[in-house]
């Protein structure tokens, strides 16, 4: 951080001059004791002390400035060595009192500038939800200024602060979010960070192929590109190291290796970043060791925690003392592996890092067998603390991220790139649409098909009927016929006769004509007699005649079972009066029945059919039932057949239910209207 806050001096002071240069003669003096005091401030030869004091001289000269930019600028100046000097509450009043002024000012550059600063150094405190608060009121103002730079920084300062709590999500989608910015500016230094952020985030969510993916973008970008003019040293020593990092979590020790050794042979590693010389020496010796060369060993190890240990690298410090208990344990030398075990534990335990605790508590159970209950129960226990850190982590950047507009500010920002999602979007959007009118016009088609289909097959029948109805006719008529010849022949001649014998025997008195009157008497009885079986026979004749439609039906039942080998239940209410249905109703009912036991006898494999057809007031309710396999009706897609039923129960205002299930049979329960007005009484 110290290297950052000396550039970020340099580039401050080099645009101080430049505005000092054009100000007004009269705050020349002024400027030049601040400019003083703070280049003595700046000698590091000075003590600590002598430092603060130029410091707090310059600040009271300050104080007598405009607030104007050079005044904004020398703030920086004297918060940045206050910060160096380890006077780091200092540093943040500082940035407050610049986020108070530059608010009164409407100065919205210096203002983003502290509000960055601010998140800078409670990033370095690890108090996580401050710096994104104060990094995400940093993107918010260069998001209105339009500095696509200012607003991707924020952003990779964002995902590193929710990388270090383990909020590995939001850390990516920080990260991918900071590259759309950068690219829009080709800043090479800035989109190599976000692509090693993204790296190695995707490791921690175990998403290894995406890790090499990214790191070797940031390596490529190290390749061409020299970062160290930008301020970045070692860059591709970085991304050799982060290559053999996910290549030796997915177990190819080798490759890793290969990576490490590229690595810590980069020209001037070790005087420009020796505690990356030390990351990568470490991973350089555990990578021979997981490939049991121990040639190098342990004496690479100890190299490596000398130097992290002079720079209290307290996570690093801690995987090498892991890292030396491990070897000690595989070399069979148990009590520098138990020492090394015990001293990673307690520095982990003291740094309060949970993560690091865990690493440690596991080895300790692996060299101290007879305490691994006890290390178990502690493990567990630093695991449920550690997810719930984690969550609480979590909920409160969801909190921050729902409180800022974020989203439409971005989409304020890319507005070139909206256009384009928009002009592709009413394309896809006209596509579908034409798509959905095609298919549309298909099922209108099919629809009327199966309409035509189902108006042919009603004339069928209802021409069936007429042919049904014709041939009752000329029995009906035969029968009139045969009666009016009987009652013509047989009863009127023979009532004649009696009447003329008993005209004859009126005149007559004697016990003769008595006993012939009692003859022609019980004559008339017989007659009597047969105009009565006439009269049933009549009665008989209307009575099919009405039936005609149940006789159709039973035909239907007959056919069925020759057809089929499953037992056939039949059941038609005789009090229903076939003479107010509708002949469409009667139709459809038939040719509901006939569908319905040709799709039974296709696919139910039934052995048992029910067929009932009952009168319940003004409704008739069909079922057709079977103990055939079944369906699943949730999910099976209706086909013609299934159409065809309820097309034609709809036609007639009625309902259908179909309840069926695999290995259970089906039943399909039908309700129509018994009687329809007569306007509607037509094919």
């Amino acid at each position: 951080m110290k290297r950052f806050f000396f550039i970020s001096i340099l580039l401050l002071f080099v645009y101080s001059c430049k505005e000092f240069s054009n100000r007004p003669h009269n705050s020349d003096a002024l400027q030049d004791s601040i400019q003083l005091y703070i280049g003595k401030a700046n000698d590091f030869t000075k003590s600590d002390d002598e430092v603060v004091a130029y410091l707090d001289k310059a600040s009271s000269f300050i104080k007598s400035q405009e607030r104007d930019s050079i005044y904004f600028i020398n703030k920086f100046y004297v918060a940045f060595i206050y910060d160096n000097v380890g006077k780091s509450d200092q540093f943040k009043n500082i940035m407050l009192e610049v986020v108070e002024e530059a608010t009164k000012e409407n100065d919205s550059v210096n203002l983003a500038r502290a509000y960055s600063y601010i998140g800078e150094y409670y990033s370095g405190r690890m108090v996580m939800d401050s710096a994104v608060m104060n990094f995400q009121q940093a993107e918010k103002i260069f998001f209105k200024l339009k500095d696509n730079l200012g607003v991707g920084r924020m952003q990779v300062k964002m995902s590193l602060s929710k990388y270090k709590v383990r909020d590995y999500l939001g850390s990516e989608k920080s990260a991918v979010a900071a590259l759309t910015y950068i690219r829009l500016e080709n800043n090479k230094l800035l989109e190599y960070e976000a692509n090693n952020l993204l790296g190695i985030t995707c490791i921690e969510i175990k998403d290894f192929d995406k890790a090499k993916e990214y790191f070797e973008k940031s390596l490529k970008i190290a390749t061409e590109v020299e970062l160290n003019t930008l301020g970045q040293y070692q860059t591709k020593a970085i991304s050799l190291n982060n290559l053999g990092l996910v290549n030796f979590k997915t177990n190819n020790f080798r490759e890793a290796l290969y990576f490490f050794n590229q690595a810590i042979v980069e020209p001037d590693l070790f005087q420009e970043h020796p505690s990356l010389y030390a990351i990568i020496l470490d991973n350089k010796a555990k990578s021979e060791f997981k490939m049991g060369d121990f040639s190098n060993l342990p004496k690479a190890f100890h190299k490596a925690l000398h130097i992290k240990n002079g720079f209290q690298l307290i996570p690093e410090v801690v995987s090498s003392k892991i890292n030396l208990s491990e070897y000690y344990e595989k070399t069979g030398q148990a009590d520098s592996a138990k020492y090394y075990a015990r001293e990673a534990y307690k520095i982990a335990k003291n740094s309060n890092i949970l993560n690091l605790q865990l690493l440690a508590i596991d080895q300790l159970s692996n060299v101290e067998p007879e305490n691994e209950n006890a290390y178990s129960k502690e493990y567990i226990k630093l695991s449920d603390s550690l997810l719930a850190a984690e969550r609480k982590v979590s909920e409160k950047f969801a909190r921050i991220e729902f409180e800022t507009d974020e989203i439409m500010r971005q989409k304020e920002q890319l507005a070139i790139q909206n256009r384009n999602i928009i002009f592709f979007s009413l394309l896809s959007l006209f596509i579908v649409g034409l798509l959905y009118i095609i298919r549309d016009q298909r099922n209108r088609n099919a629809q009327l098909r199966l309409r035509e289909a189902q108006q042919r097959a009603n004339e069928e029948i209802y021409n069936l009927m007429l042919s049904q109805q014709k041939k009752l006719d000329d029995v009906v008529i035969k029968e009139k016929q045969r009666i009016a010849q009987e009652l013509h022949d047989g009863v009127l001649g023979r009532l004649f006769g009696t009447r003329l014998n008993l005209d004859s025997l009126n005149k007559k008195n004697d016990e003769k004509a008595i006993q012939n009157r009692d003859h022609y008497i019980s004559e008339l009885k017989n007659i009597e007699q047969d105009i009565r079986e006439i009269s049933h026979e009549l009665n008989r004749e209307k009575f099919a005649l009405v039936n005609n439609f149940v006789s159709i039906l039973n035909n239907l039942f007959e056919e069925q079972k020759t057809i089929s080998e499953a037992v056939l239940q039949t059941k038609i209410d005789t009090t229903i009066n076939w003479t107010k249905v509708d002949n469409t109703v009667k139709i459809n009912l038939y040719r509901i029945v006939q569908e319905s036991l040709q799709n039974i006898n296709k696919y139910a494999n039934a052995k048992t059919i029910i067929v009932n057809l009952l009168r319940d007031n003004d409704v008739m309710n069909l079922t057709i039932q079977d103990d055939g396999q079944g369906f699943d009706v949730s999910k099976k897609s209706k086909g013609i057949g299934l159409q065809n039923l309820e097309s034609r129960v709809n036609s007639c205002g009625g309902t259908i239910m179909i309840k069926s299930a695999k290995g259970a049979g089906a039943t399909i329960e039908i309700m129509m209207p018994y009687e329809i007005p007569v306007k509607n009484n037509q094919l």
